[in-house]
């Protein structure tokens, strides 16, 4: 049965958080059941739950994860921009033509490299791929106008008009199905190391950037990386250190994330000062959580190196960390 305030209030209380006044019931009503409690309650787990003892560290916590949304969200559909940008530039260059089909003939081609079960697989996430985007083309038809310009005048969709409906997971697709020449175009053009693979490693970079963007979109919790739907190849903490210094990276807590944020910012020409926002925006908004809840709520969403890998980006854009 579903709780009314007041007997929200209660099951608080009766679980060990305080709450009481107007004040705080509007409050908890403002930011409703799923965020007021059991979005966070635990970290990461279920089983890992946090040592809350008063609402105002739920809405501290609500707060940190609001603002970190806020912070991040502009960040990361700019990356998806841009790799999409960089992506379409290398298709257009790698299959000479703008026609989805002879795109999908010349260069959606990365399963000819492989044999036997691998073969099968990549063949069957091409066609599986080519279905996802004919449905786009069917849903957004209508819709969107770069679509039905195009059907409208009886032309074939360019892939630039298909890119424009993708989402970062259709996206994702894609770029995986491109034969591994072009995607080291993509990664070559984005100045990435070429002693890495890091066309693949782009790859596993983009359904990062996916899990997260999709958690953000869809008002998720983000604080705790439970959004993270799948192990995450250590290669990109390998290319990350490679290239920032920053160790320790495993995507296990979300500094990392605006670590992996500032190096592709970094990569695609954003400036020195839009990269340094970025890093002191965070760095802002976890002093201001620090200062709200107990360290021992804080460390456990917060890993203890964060201090360090915030220098060390920081580092790498140039300037000072002033997180303490």
């Amino acid at each position: 049965m579903a709780k009314s305030l007041n007997s929200l209030m209660k099951h608080l209380r009766e679980s060990g958080v305080a709450i009481s006044g107007s004040a705080q019931k509007r409050r908890l009503k403002n930011i409703g059941y799923y965020h007021g409690y059991k979005g966070y309650r635990f970290a990461g787990k279920a089983d890992n739950r946090l040592p809350l003892t008063d609402f105002s560290q739920i809405a501290a916590l609500y707060d940190f994860d609001t603002q970190l949304k806020t912070l991040l969200y502009p960040r990361v559909m700019q990356i998806e921009t841009a790799l999409k940008n960089y992506t379409l530039e290398a298709v257009l260059g790698d299959s000479g033509s703008e026609a989805f089909e002879d795109i999908r003939r010349r260069s959606l081609t990365d399963y000819k490299n492989r044999k036997g079960a691998s073969y099968r697989t990549a063949w069957e996430k091409r066609q599986k791929l080519c279905r996802e985007i004919d449905d786009l083309i069917y849903r957004n038809h209508k819709s969107r106008d770069v679509i039905g310009h195009f059907r409208d005048a009886d032309k074939d969709i360019p892939i630039w008009a298909i890119f424009e409906v993708m989402t970062l997971g259709n996206f994702g697709s894609f770029y995986e199905c491109l034969d591994k020449r072009v995607q080291a175009s993509v990664a070559r053009d984005l100045g990435m190391p070429t002693n890495l693979d890091s066309g693949l490693r782009l790859k596993d970079i983009i359904y990062v950037l996916k899990d997260l963007r999709n958690a953000i979109a869809h008002n998720g919790v983000i604080v705790d990386v439970r959004f993270r739907s799948g192990s995450i190849n250590t290669g990109v903490a390998q290319l990350v250190k490679q290239e920032t210094g920053v160790g320790g990276i495993d995507f296990a807590d979300i500094t990392d994330y605006v670590v992996l944020i500032v190096y592709l910012m970094h990569q695609i020409g954003l400036s020195r000062t839009e990269c340094k926002q970025l890093i002191s925006g965070y760095e802002a908004i976890l002093e201001h959580f620090r200062a709200e809840v107990p360290f021992g709520i804080y460390s456990r969403v917060i890993k203890t190196d964060v201090r360090g890998k915030l220098a060390r980006i920081r580092d790498f854009v140039g300037g000072k960390s002033r997180v303490v």
